[in-house]
């Protein structure tokens, strides 16, 4: 699709129908609720596109019309208009293909996207796309989306149905595999990462490339019209010539004053269109790291790293950008003042000389301030991060005073930091610019001095000297200031590359097993902990859990309980041991892939700013409206709802503000359940409602039991709950049915772990 082209609006389940065939025809395996999770709503023509890449397909968007119909790569994706008229209306225009044989594969076509409902289509959606198979002189043969019977259009219906688009899809090549994997190795992160996306504009930088051209031309003229308005104007009192001369010169100026702008903007939009693609790249990059890399970090410190891809951009579209563009011309100006004097000419480089070599023994000190400046500021950030959010701790406990000592205390020392660095940097824009102001001094003395020598040396030349002097240093000021926006660019290389370059979750839209998705979980020998210097929390841990079971886990605060929960949703893998499901090792699985059937209620809740509504969508995004309410009312909490002013668009606060634990905690089950999960996960989910909520929502969960897998974690468990059952961490784990926990008999163990 040409970049111009506006995103249309599709329905998912067409843009699934489509792919799924592209997918059967390339004999490549689909699975639509895994490609489907891993892409938010609208969906659009982009979205087709990200998907279609995804799956392993090139695609290319282009306009048809009559003349280049028949050039088209078949199959390929037309877009229809949206029919204005009703389906029966549609049906008798078309005529039905007279082959009954042929007929489209369509893997996944007829499923829904979701688990059981098809999901809604976007409002205004203004295409369809259909699958064009055929095209004749006289006519075109296509599927509608959703259809498994082609039908024929004449060639005019077509032109009207057509909004002119079409998607040409091709399967990308297959590498050979490297047996050694040097190939496979990728290049760490820097600024070669932003080359690629910053070549996708060629034409722009042609453009600015062509603009710094006339510009620089332009800036050949102006010295030279002075060297002959000084030189031969003045001397003959040519007050006509004068005239025309400076009207020239008025317009070479406004035409190169225009021109740079037109250069500066181009440069500052395209820069604009690469941070919107790189920043979010670093984003997608951020949530797909493992767990682990967050415990380690802070998130003030993270989030800080992200600020390093503007400025990065900046340095590498921005000012690099120009100059390097604009350095080619030094040559010229260099060999312009070279015919005008030797002498002057080597001592205009001599002294710009000095302003870089002087730049280059501050570049190490000037560095080694910033990147203090940047720990520093980091550090203030992840301090007021940490703390702002835990605000309700800090005055509970009143701790107001020391906090703000500490950030006084720290903010003192990013500031003392900052004007060292500022200091550095003023003190040597103090010299360069002395050395400039000496350079226009020296080559005004020498200057005279051979005009007076009665040399052929000219006044008019001394001018038109001096101004090629001054647009030769100009650049040269320009490239060691460029030089500290480098090291501070160097510095957000380095630091963001502790991001990019840490290796993140597999994830896939691809499935590469069959999978049985039934939710029998299996652990089988699974010790673990969290490292090398602390205890087991588990060792030989064995326990075989049948689908639609439900197991609480019970046992003493800090045995592992929650840690469970984390190794089935592969966050941490055990130290030994396997843990499968539906009998697949979950370490062969991608992240996305195993998380989709799980369905988890974390102790801590956490909710985001925005409405309840939102919140809720977030676990199942193609989910109804009525499908949300259902889980809601399962989560015993609808009724809550119902009863706000706003209903499910109340706005809440960051963190859930505004809502008791309570609601916060059957929000959070409620989202799990939205997303109909073959293995729901319960960490300590009832610990903040009270005893009858409580029991009338164990009352509401039995009626899932048999359909789906679930594991309470708690202390103390509703008396209503149906438990298959009972597994007790501590020093040994057992696993027993719950009327033999409660009797506390000597039943066989099935499960033993040492803490």
């Amino acid at each position: 699709m040409a970049a111009a082209d506006p995103a249309v609006a599709l329905a998912l389940d067409d843009v699934v129908w489509v792919l799924g065939s592209f997918c059967a025809l390339n004999q490549k395996p689909f699975d639509p609720p895994l490609l489907v999770g891993q892409y938010a709503p609208p969906y659009t023509t982009e979205s087709l596109i990200r998907m279609a890449r995804a799956l392993g397909f090139r695609i290319q968007g282009t306009h048809c019309d009559s003349e280049n119909l028949g050039t088209l790569t078949l199959p390929c994706i037309a877009l229809l208009k949206t029919p204005q008229e009703t389906p029966a209306e549609a049906a008798a225009d078309a005529t039905p293909n007279s082959a009954p044989d042929e007929t489209v594969p369509t893997q996944g076509a007829t499923e829904s996207a979701g688990a059981d409902s098809a999901s809604p289509e976007p409002a205004g959606a203004s295409a369809r796309p259909a699958l064009l198979i055929q095209v004749t002189d006289t006519a075109v043969t296509l599927f509608e989306a959703g259809t498994n019977v082609p039908v024929t259009w004449p060639l005019a219906q077509f032109a009207a149905r057509t909004n002119g688009r079409v998607f040409q899809l091709a399967r990308a090549a297959t590498l050979l595999k490297d047996p050694d994997d040097a190939l496979a190795r990728t290049r760490p992160f820097g600024f070669w990462w932003f080359i690629p996306e910053l070549l996708r504009h060629k034409r722009v930088w042609r453009e600015v490339l062509g603009a710094s051209l006339v510009i620089q031309l332009l800036a050949l003229a102006i010295p030279l019209f002075t060297q002959v308005i000084i030189d031969r104007v003045i001397t003959h009192h040519a007050e006509s010539t004068l005239i025309v001369i400076g009207v020239g010169m008025g317009m070479f100026l406004l035409f190169s004053a225009v021109l740079s702008w037109v250069r500066q903007y181009l440069v500052l939009h395209t820069g604009n269109r690469v941070d919107a693609v790189l920043g979010a790249a670093v984003f997608e990059h951020i949530l797909k790291l493992p767990l682990g890399y967050f415990a380690h970090r802070p998130t003030g410190v993270i989030t800080t790293r992200l600020h390093g891809v503007e400025t990065i951009r900046e340095f590498v579209a921005g000012a690099a950008v120009t100059l390097i563009l604009d350095l080619p011309f030094l040559v010229i100006f260099v060999a312009i003042m070279l015919y005008y004097s030797v002498v002057l000419t080597l001592i205009a480089l001599v002294l710009i000389g000095l302003v870089v070599g002087i730049s280059l023994v501050i570049a190490p000190i000037f560095r080694q301030r910033l990147n203090e400046q940047y720990l520093l500021g980091a550090r203030n950030q992840a301090f007021a991060t940490e703390y702002i959010a835990g605000v309700e701790t800090v005055k509970s406990l009143q701790m107001e005073p020391t906090v703000n000592a500490r950030y006084r205390d720290y903010w003192a020392q990013f500031l003392r930091s900052g004007f060292e660095a500022r200091q550095i940097a003023n003190t040597y824009n103090v010299v360069a610019n002395g050395l400039e102001q000496a350079l226009s001094l020296v080559i005004l003395i020498y200057g005279a001095y051979y005009v007076m020598n009665g040399t052929s040396f000219t006044v008019g030349m001394l001018v038109a000297f001096q101004m090629f002097a001054a647009r030769l240093s100009q650049p040269m000021l320009r490239l060691v200031g460029l030089w500290q926006q480098f090291q501070e660019a160097r510095l957000a290389v380095a630091r963001l590359g502790d991001v990019m370059n840490a290796p993140p979750e597999p994830y896939t839209v691809v499935p590469s097993r069959q999978r049985s998705r039934a939710g029998a979980i299996a652990m089988e020998g699974v010790s673990f902990r969290y490292g090398d210097d602390r205890p087991f929390l588990y060792e030989n841990f064995d326990v075989r859990i049948a689908p639609g079971q439900v197991v609480a886990v019970t046992g003493p605060s800090g045995c592992g309980k929650s840690t469970l929960t984390k190794l089935l949703q592969g966050f941490y893998h055990p130290t030994a041991g396997t843990i499968r499901i539906d009998g697949t090792d979950i370490r062969h699985l991608a992240a996305n892939d195993l998380r989709q059937d799980l369905g988890v209620v974390p102790q801590e809740t956490i909710l985001f700013a925005g409405t309840l509504y939102d919140n809720l969508l977030l676990a199942r995004p193609q989910a109804t409206f009525d499908e949300i309410v259902q889980a809601a009312k399962m989560a015993e909490i609808h009724a809550v709802i119902e009863q706000l002013p706003e209903g499910y668009q109340t706005e809440i606060g960051e963190r859930g503000v505004g809502l008791s634990g309570g609601q916060k905690q059957r929000l959070a089950i409620a989202r799990a359940l939205l997303k109909k999960p073959k293995i729901l996960i319960f960490d300590e989910a009832t610990s903040n409602l009270d005893q009858e909520t409580a029991e009338h929502f164990a009352q509401t969960i039995n009626q899932l039991k048999g359909q789906v897998t679930m594991l309470f974690i708690a202390h103390g468990l509703p008396k209503t709950l149906h438990v298959d059952v009972v597994v007790t961490l501590g020093s040994k784990a057992d696993a027993v049915p719950p009327e033999d926990a409660a009797e506390g008999s000597a039943t066989p163990h099935l499960v033993r772990a040492t803490v």
